[in-house]
């Protein structure tokens, strides 16, 4: 115990705690027979996740009372919504998957951690990094994301 606990304190002094875990935590990911009513039915996807997607504001000073001071005052862009969108099943996303998906990221040059088929904190912000400009700001792979990089195969009706 007594060798555990000065490696512990040092990674909370050097990182924080939340740098301490070795896996981010598990997205909620649901198997449903048919696609939600809110969603275009995906061929073949019977896997799904929620991912919170945060507000957008912004903050503008304004003049306030009769001395004309300006404070700030923050308005909504676009609220926060929790954004459901088809994902691999948790069957397909085994070591070797994730491995390629590491492996797809690197080669692209946005994985720069090992390829350890583990989907660790550093693949899942390469995920995010892959998914933001293709319209999904979300760490969890979506089904979409998956088929570009080959890791499932395509629908014949979607080639």
């Amino acid at each position: 115990m007594r060798r555990i606990a000065p490696v512990l304190l040092s990674c909370v002094l050097a990182t924080g705690l939340a740098a301490c875990q070795v896996n981010p935590p598990e997205p909620e990911v649901r198997r449903d027979e048919a696609a939600p009513a809110s969603l275009s039915p995906v061929e073949g996807a019977a896997c799904w996740a929620t991912d919170r997607v945060p507000a957008r504001t912004a903050t503008d000073l304004v003049a306030v009372g009769p001395t004309g001071e300006r404070q700030p005052r923050t308005r909504v862009l676009h609220p926060a919504e929790d954004r459901l969108f088809a994902v691999p099943c948790p069957d397909q996303m085994g070591p070797d998957t994730i491995a390629s998906l590491q492996r797809a990221l690197a080669a692209r040059g946005l994985h720069g951690g090992a390829v350890t088929g583990v989907m660790d904190a550093e693949t899942a912000a390469a995920v995010r990094r892959y998914q933001a400009p293709r319209g999904l700001d979300s760490a969890i792979l979506s089904l979409d994301a998956a088929q570009q990089l080959g890791l499932v195969p395509v629908p014949r009706d979607r080639l």
